[in-house]
């Protein structure tokens, strides 16, 4: 992900520390308070449990599986709460806890699983209060489990459509910050990103990965001739038909101005090339309408690949470049790879 989408996780991760940290403080409080009263076994799971706490807090920062641990710690947590609830010497003040359960669920395991742990979870509490005190003053348990019970519902609610919200906010923004405003496409941000995990993926299974750059040939020429709105729209058109012409798992990317790139996963310097070629000959094919007038657009490409032009984005980035000025120098309109660049 993008270092500004990475910060959801690093906020979970901060919260989960948070948790742990109150889990250490009341662990030791209530063990201590459970002691006093001789609830041996809830003082050993107590004691048991601050320690895996601290544990936790030692690998939480550096963990790559933020989400198995926390279920890890949180299965236990709730167990312990249920196991609390469950037992008859248990004080009616304890049920207050039930209405944390949300909030905790969906701040650090997200919709789908916060909506499903409170559910399973808070109606266990509940449930559980009804049998504490069955023998007790039915008025009395009834008004009190309507009162938690409407409380609880009332943060769940809460705690769901904050979270609903969030997470389409976020959707929002890493659209806003991954995209280029103007054609649609991804931005170079988004080609970073992509590129480390293509790159990631192609030197784990042994495949191919190129990049085509692609330069809009006399783009300068549109600008002054039909003004900065047909030159806009020049480079929506361009985005549009090429686009139309690329596999699923290929990512077009407006650079800026008028360049742009291709990363091709599973493709060789070859088979870019022809894909390249495929989408010269498609734009050249394909003219812009500007007021009424068939305006041909066509491009200049250069080809790099993994491992032959280097390691890292920038040096395909160079190579590409270095080529689509070739193919610039040689007469526009073409596509030059390494091998025709290295035959020229």
């Amino acid at each position: 992900m993008l270092a500004t989408v990475d910060h959801h996780d690093q906020s979970r991760r901060r919260m989960f520390k948070t948790l742990l940290w109150v889990t250490l403080c009341f662990g030791a409080l209530f063990s201590i308070f459970n002691a006093t009263r001789g609830l041996w076994l809830l003082v050993g799971i107590e004691v048991v449990y601050t320690l895996l706490s601290l544990y936790m807090l030692v690998v939480v920062e550096r963990t790559r599986y933020l989400r198995a641990l926390t279920i890890v710690y949180l299965i236990p947590f709730l167990g312990v709460m249920m196991g609390t609830l469950a037992n008859p010497d248990t004080s009616v003040g304890i049920f207050a806890w039930i209405q944390t359960i949300p909030i905790i669920l969906y701040l650090l395991l997200g919709l789908r699983l916060g909506l499903i742990g409170s559910v399973l979870f808070v109606s266990l509490g509940l449930y559980l209060y009804t049998q504490h005190y069955t023998e007790k003053d039915p008025s009395d348990s009834l008004g009190f489990l309507l009162d938690i019970g409407m409380a609880t519902l009332a943060i769940t609610v809460f705690s769901h459509t904050y979270e609903h919200t969030r997470g389409q906010t976020e959707k929002r923004l890493i659209e806003l910050i991954s995209t280029d405003h103007l054609t649609g496409l991804a931005n170079r941000a988004k080609l970073t990103e992509v590129f480390a995990r293509e790159r990631a993926h192609a030197r784990r299974n042994q495949a191919p990965l190129a990049l085509v750059y692609l330069d809009i040939d006399h783009f300068k020429q549109i600008n002054d001739r039909f003004g900065h709105e047909t030159g806009d729209q020049a480079l929506r058109h361009f985005a549009d038909v090429l686009s139309q012409r690329l596999r699923a798992t290929d990512l077009l990317c407006r650079l800026g101005g008028e360049e742009f790139a291709a990363l091709l996963p599973n493709t060789s310097a070859a088979q870019a090339a022809r894909i390249a070629e495929a989408l010269r000959e498609r734009l050249a094919s394909t003219p812009l309408d500007v007021k009424g007038t068939p305006m041909q657009m066509t491009l200049s490409a250069g080809v790099a690949s993994l491992g032959q032009d280097g390691e890292r984005l920038d040096e395909l980035m160079n190579a590409a470049d270095r080529r689509t000025y070739a193919a610039k120098r040689a007469g526009r309109n073409r596509v030059v790879s390494g091998e025709a660049c290295a035959l020229a």
